[in-house]
């Protein structure tokens, strides 16, 4: 029997699996590495395999990487990653040796995007975006069933759609007034020291973050569900720049489905959705688009990849010339 290899690669966990060409067989979830040199991730990939999937190595067919961005989409690399220390994360060529067989490359949500087009929501439609609200804020989209790819492979950085040109708040690219400033996850913490000081405001979450340099997003959303003052102002400033990108993408794509994913989203969507969502049509120029969160929760990545790999676009197949 014939497998395919997905890959997930993020800034924090890297999720593997070997599946069938419908579906997930086996799966790994690993610490991504954080220091090392341009070939560390495709050598801990091709060492996770041999570790965790032996017997299947010799019938992998394709590999599918989801990978975090942006990307030299030609050479299939990540360069200068958000969220990762590494100016270079080769991908494409050391996986290709490594494995013999072809291997595909691609941001991480646009692998969903095609995801969610081949095995989830998106069957039915021809105009899709799928929207990752996580570590950092990203987009695939499917127009009239082409994937888009752009120039370099980037035709979907919705992240860095400025929704505010006088903040002060700094993006991870160094820009500043970035949707993925205010809705990073690795950047919620340090919105919510900067209200803080800004508003003068005291409050337990304050107290925490002082005491605790290395919390998360996932403790400001606690201390908001707690009542916390600051944590439901940090919370209410990304749900009004959630929903102002959200109505770009609207505008700006006319998609018919838009998916909702990504860990902070999925992890926080009680509170999230209703309120990102709510009002959304007063900023839509075009008809509103069905809104709805990924039915694959954390494996949407891997989704992704393995459409990559089963059933690869033809926009993808041109430009890395497999």
């Amino acid at each position: 029997m014939k497998y395919y290899l997905a890959v997930d690669l993020g800034a924090s966990k890297t999720r593997i699996a070997v599946c069938s060409k419908d579906t997930i067989v086996e799966k790994t979830v690993e610490i991504t590495p954080k220091q090392g040199d341009e070939y560390t991730i495709a050598r801990f990939i091709w060492e996770t395999v041999r570790k965790r999937f032996p017997t299947y190595i010799e019938n992998i067919e394709a590999v599918g990487v989801a990978s975090i961005g942006p990307l030299d989409i030609k050479k299939g690399i990540a360069v200068n990653p958000t969220n990762l220390p590494f100016k270079e994360i080769k991908l494409l060529e050391p996986l290709t040796t490594y494995f013999g067989t072809r291997v595909l490359v691609a941001n991480d949500a646009v692998a969903a995007a095609w995801g969610e087009k081949n095995y989830g929501l998106g069957k039915p439609f021809k105009n899709i975006v799928y929207l990752t609200l996580s570590t950092g804020v990203g987009a695939g989209v499917i127009v009239d069933n082409h994937l888009l790819i752009g120039k370099e492979g980037n035709a979907h950085e919705v992240g860095h759609i400025i929704i505010d040109f006088n903040s002060e708040l700094e993006c991870g690219c160094g820009g500043r007034g970035h949707w993925e400033a205010f809705a990073g996850g690795i950047n919620i913490p340090r919105v919510a020291k900067l209200l803080a000081s800004k508003h003068k405001i005291s409050s337990e979450l304050f107290e925490f973050l002082l005491k605790h340099p290395e919390a998360t997003a996932k403790d400001v959303f606690e201390y908001c569900r707690r009542g916390d003052r600051l944590g439901m102002l940090v919370v209410d400033l990304y749900v009004k720049a959630s929903r102002a990108g959200i109505a770009s993408i609207i505008n700006t794509y006319d998609p018919e489905l838009l998916v909702l994913g990504g860990g902070v989203f999925l992890n926080n969507q009680d509170i999230l959705f209703e309120k990102i969502v709510s009002g959304l049509e007063n900023d839509v120029v075009t008809s509103m688009p069905v809104i709805k969160p990924t039915a694959f929760g954390d494996d949407v990545g891997l989704y992704g990849a393995l459409a990559l790999a089963a059933n690869p676009p033809r926009e993808l197949l041109e430009v890395q010339g497999v």
